[in-house]
């Protein structure tokens, strides 16, 4: 049996197929392959508490198996906008002066050493990766290693990871729990850092 349509039935069969395909890219292919990598600044200075220990901490080595930092349900990769060391480091850097420390960035472990800081933090990013399982849904899981020397020697050498999962829909979902992925991960590591430092 054939159907037939009015031209102005077809003219709004084919209006609906459009907003519909509108519509999901809007929801659900908007959030690009390219990520931007960004940190939450505390909104108030940070200032060191009285007579607070220096601490410098090197740019982190990138030890990832890949430059991608991750896979959309497409089977395309998730890359970074920005370099994920730097990124990396500055969450630290952030966290670290968070709980009251002075805190300074370095290149390389030469130049931490020159800034006369009391402590130095030198580690690695080992893996920072995002899996968009569903349009919705994703999984993004972080690991990092942190050392901490000091005059006496190495004080701290640990390997932290962490792993959160999101069912959100929208542009900014890919950075956003990339976001909160590292938070999790710089605090832990910036608490640890305080505990030893603080002994």
């Amino acid at each position: 049996m054939l159907c037939r349509y009015s031209s102005v039935q077809l003219v709004h069969r084919v209006l609906l197929s459009v907003l519909l395909c509108v519509a999901c890219m809007s929801f659900a292919g908007c959030a690009e392959n390219r990520v931007p990598l960004v940190y939450n600044s505390p909104s108030e200075n940070t200032l060191p508490v009285a007579n607070a220990p220096s601490v410098c901490i090197v740019t982190f080595e990138d030890k990832r198996a890949t430059a991608a930092i991750g896979q959309r349900s497409d089977n395309t990769q998730f890359t970074a906008e920005s370099d994920v060391r730097g990124w990396f480091t500055q969450a630290l850097g952030t966290e670290v002066a968070r709980l009251g420390l002075i805190v300074t960035l370095a290149s390389t472990e030469a130049e931490a050493k020159k800034s006369g800081a009391k402590f130095i933090v030198t580690g690695s990013v080992d893996e920072v990766w995002i899996t968009e399982k569903y349009v919705a849904e994703y999984d993004s899981r972080m690991t990092g290693s942190v050392r901490l020397k000091s005059g006496t020697g190495t004080l701290l050498n640990q390997r932290f990871s962490n792993n959160l999962s999101r069912r959100l829909v929208g542009p900014t979902v890919p950075r956003d729990i990339l976001t909160d992925t590292v938070a999790d991960l710089a605090k832990s590591m910036a608490r640890a850092l305080y505990e030893k430092i603080q002994r």
